[in-house]
């Protein structure tokens, strides 16, 4: 018979006095720590919304006291790339208006291959189609094509050996083609005050945005947007947007206002 356990008491091993107790109180503490994180991350979050919102207004809107700001396309005939590669195609002669400027390019295959200046009128044909372009819109007829209009520049001088077409088509040219046009300065508010008034304009465009030798472009009227459509021969690009007339003055070299005569 093996004695029983000194002092009397059961076999079972001792735990240690109030280990339990200290567990149970470590497993509280770390419950509280990461309620109590989950509740600060939470009012961050909260807080975070709640600046966001007040900075930018309500959704769909700009912020209170600024306006949307939507830039307003012009309405080309078709669709080109940039550089004014491809084929365009212009606006029909037959929907050709007094007071609607249509959309004529140079590289058009109906003129392109014709023979101006000093090679095609696809390279060259910038100013004959500018001055088409304003002629139309002017008078509303329909005689003076862009092909026309380069067989009457050559007729008459204003085509150059090597620089396309001289200046005094847009003067003497459209002097004799019932029209009346006038040097501006290169200042926007002058050129906004011409067109308001219903008068197009022509710019001989400096190397720039617009060409990397020098261009005609037609200046329509002002777009809803306060920036000016813009008619550009060799770009369908170009003339699918509208532009700050502050560009088109620091570009320029020379710009004429036209009106029947």
């Amino acid at each position: 018979m093996q004695d029983a356990p000194r002092g009397g008491g059961s076999s079972r091993p001792r735990r240690a006095a109030g280990r339990g107790d200290d567990r149970a109180t470590e497993k509280r503490g770390r419950r509280r720590l990461i309620l109590g994180g989950i509740g600060v991350i939470a009012m961050l979050a909260l807080a975070l919304l709640a600046l966001f919102s007040s900075c930018s207004g309500p959704t769909g809107q700009a912020p209170e006291g600024q306006e949307n700001v939507k830039e307003t396309p012009a309405e080309p005939s078709s669709e080109s790339d940039e550089s004014g590669d491809g084929e365009p195609s212009s606006t029909p002669q037959d929907q050709w208006r007094q007071g609607e400027m249509p959309y004529l390019y140079q590289t058009d295959p109906q003129w392109a291959d014709v023979a101006y200046s000093n090679g095609t009128f696809a390279e060259q044909g910038c100013g004959p189609t500018a001055l088409s372009m304003v002629y139309i819109y002017l008078t509303g007829k329909t005689d003076l094509d862009p092909g026309a209009m380069a067989a009457f520049s050559t007729g008459n001088g204003y085509a150059t050996d090597q620089d396309g077409s001289s200046w005094e088509l847009m003067t003497e040219g459209a002097q004799k083609l019932g029209l009346s046009s006038e040097v501006l300065s290169a200042v926007s508010s002058r050129l906004e005050e011409e067109l308001e008034a219903g008068h197009p304009l022509i710019c001989v465009m400096e190397p720039g945005t617009f060409t990397k030798v020098g261009h005609y472009i037609v200046l329509e009227r002002m777009g809803q947007d306060a920036k000016v459509v813009v008619h550009d021969s060799n770009s369908v690009g170009r003339s699918m947007r509208t532009w700050d007339l502050d560009l088109i003055c620091a570009e320029a070299s020379n710009i004429w206002s036209f009106s029947l005569a």
